[in-house]
């Protein structure tokens, strides 16, 4: 078969779209985390290693991400401690703001995320298509160019409480103001990337980073959300 990195028929791995060490990180005591899709009729599996495809990259193009897959883990997860805490008048938490953070890296970690699985043929993924900009997307990995500022221009948010990461659901697309975003739920954190040649939306401008820190949105206790209410029914029907 032909990776879809390189474009040689070669032989293929089995390659992870969101790092595997997010799948792991799941895991509570020796439970393995689990996948739920709110398609109807697909039923919750368990992901001890979380998803992989075997049928997209060759070990070489695979190696690629390493770089970008590290830097988002430490980010993310690794160096959650040191997140800076914003509250709103009522002591609510209403954001965090990541301080050192070299953007260019982590836009590239979520850019490599959305084109894998865009290219994935794993069901998991099935909602993700780029279209035209999958060519656009892979250049900017292979060439180590985070492009401008509303070029796949982001937004982070972030639940709170410790049920956040058991479980994660498939990315899908959606509209913000008129405009094309995928949702990837990655540990815990909400990441909203545009997938439309236009510019960000004037709500999210203000989210581009324009320095080393960035700005988390806070979108509450995640016992309260409709992610929470969508795993529940998937689990007990």
């Amino acid at each position: 078969m032909s990776c879809k990195g390189c474009g040689q028929k070669t032989k293929l791995i089995k390659a992870h779209i969101i790092p595997e060490a997010f799948f792991t990180g799941l895991r509570d005591g020796q439970k393995a985390p689990r996948i739920i899709s709110n398609t109807p009729g697909v039923f919750p599996k368990k992901a001890p290693i979380g998803v992989y495809d075997q049928n997209i990259l060759c070990r070489e193009c695979e190696d690629k991400f390493q770089q970008l897959d590290d830097y988002g883990y430490r980010v993310l997860i690794g160096s959650e401690d040191t997140h800076e805490i914003l509250y709103d008048e009522n002591d609510k938490i209403k954001g965090y703001i990541f301080h050192e953070v070299d953007n260019h890296l982590l836009k590239l970690f979520f850019i490599s995320i959305l084109w894998r699985a865009s290219i994935s043929t794993h069901s998991f993924y099935s909602k993700v298509e780029l279209g035209e900009l999958e060519d656009l997307a892979q250049q900017s990995i292979w060439n180590m160019d985070s492009l401008d500022d509303h070029s796949f221009s982001f937004v982070l948010g972030k639940f709170e409480g410790d049920a956040a990461g058991r479980t994660m659901l498939d990315p899908h697309a959606e509209e913000w103001f008129g405009i094309r975003y995928f949702r990837f739920y990655l540990y815990g954190y909400i990441l909203y990337i545009k997938s439309e040649q236009a510019e960000t939306p004037e709500g999210w401008a203000h989210f581009i980073p324009d320095s080393d820190s960035l700005i988390v949105v806070s979108r509450g206790n995640f016992g309260e959300s409709k992610e929470f209410s969508v795993i529940k029914e998937a689990i007990e029907t």
